[in-house]
């Protein structure tokens, strides 16, 4: 919407083309935009971080009104103008536009945004509808934060709707355990027979059990935003102390690989584990070069993708809970909601 702009992605050929990537793609609608701007991001909110000025005007029944962060120049997101912008990246799953609430709003406040977040559905599904090309596919999210009545209110909802799959979204609470039943709670009541989505959800204990769930895909910043800070994702065997086997990644920036000439991971195929050492990204992100993020992140989505495939094939082999012994280790993760 702001750089660079669908009607650019369009002339450009679309996402696919323009990105260079021939496999399935999804775009989110700014809903979770909209959370960020006027509520910041959930790391920020169960850490306390001191958020910065909010660029949100107002949300209200037409859409989010909000100040760019480029120019300063004030848009009106809408339903309608969510599907228009989605429609020319060309995205083969888009989602309608919601209002993502945090977890310490009151009940209150979330039946009302939940009740708008419904109308902006419908009328997401009519622009859908009035220019689609049968190329795309709209799913509809659920919402009702932790309140298990708004939940199966919402549920009942999207699933009256002819939407092709359903996402999850709104809060899903303030702790692990909490998302796991706002999660189980809502796959209960949702439908069978479309794939179901769960928004901003992305670490490895995370994936497995949405899977174990009914979760048939993910979407998360976690493997990206982690590369940012040095962190690379690892199996359970290459998590060598029991600090590290406490969470999901080693931290690159740790004195301790200065002279390490391993890869990240010895049995990983990537291009930056066949290519380069832990030492020599370690140095990368000492001296703040802007390689040592590519490098991590490229192993980083790598990892995600090979993840993702061995969860298939377990799936198909009937050995899911064999196969989660190779990816988590018994030790409890470190816990973060990774949105």
């Amino acid at each position: 919407m702001l750089q660079p702009g669908e009607d650019t992605v369009a002339k450009l050929g679309g996402l696919h083309k323009m990105m260079g990537w021939s496999g399935p793609m999804l775009t989110d609608s700014g809903g979770y935009q909209i959370f960020s701007l006027g509520h910041g991001s959930v790391s920020e909110e169960i850490k306390g971080i001191r958020q910065k000025q909010k660029t949100l005007i107002k949300i209200n029944e037409d859409g989010a009104i909000f100040r760019s962060y480029i120019n300063g120049k004030t848009y009106c997101l809408t339903p309608e103008k969510s599907i228009q912008i989605q429609q020319k990246l060309g995205a083969d799953l888009i989602l309608v536009l919601d209002e993502c609430t945090p977890f310490h709003v009151s009940k209150e406040y979330t039946r009302k945004s939940m009740l708008m977040s419904h109308r902006w559905a419908e009328r997401s599904l009519n622009k859908f509808e009035k220019n689609n090309d049968g190329k795309q596919a709209l799913y509809g999210i659920s919402q009702g934060g932790v309140y298990q009545d708004l939940r199966r209110e919402s549920c009942d909802f999207i699933n009256d709707l002819p939407f092709f799959g359903q996402a999850i979204g709104g809060s899903l609470g303030q702790s692990k355990e909490q998302m796991y039943d706002v999660v189980s709670f809502t796959m209960e009541h949702l439908k069978k027979d479309r794939p179901t989505h769960l928004l901003g959800i992305g670490g490895i204990v995370d994936i497995f059990r949405g899977v174990e769930l009914g979760v048939d895909t993910f979407d998360c910043v976690h493997p990206t935003r982690l590369a940012r800070h040095g962190g690379a994702l690892v199996k359970v065997k290459n998590r060598d102390s029991i600090s590290s086997k406490r969470k999901e990644h080693i931290n690159l920036r740790n004195q301790r690989f200065e002279l390490d000439d391993n890869p990240i991971e010895n049995d990983c195929l990537c291009f930056t584990c066949r290519k380069h050492s832990r030492a020599y990204i370690h140095h990368l992100l000492k001296a703040k070069e802007l390689l040592a993020y590519t490098l991590v992140t490229i192993h980083n989505v790598f990892f995600m993708n090979k993840l993702m495939e061995s969860i298939r094939q377990a799936i198909l082999n009937d050995r899911l809970d064999q196969e989660k012994n190779n990816w988590i280790s018994e030790i409890p993760l470190h816990c973060e909601l990774y949105t």
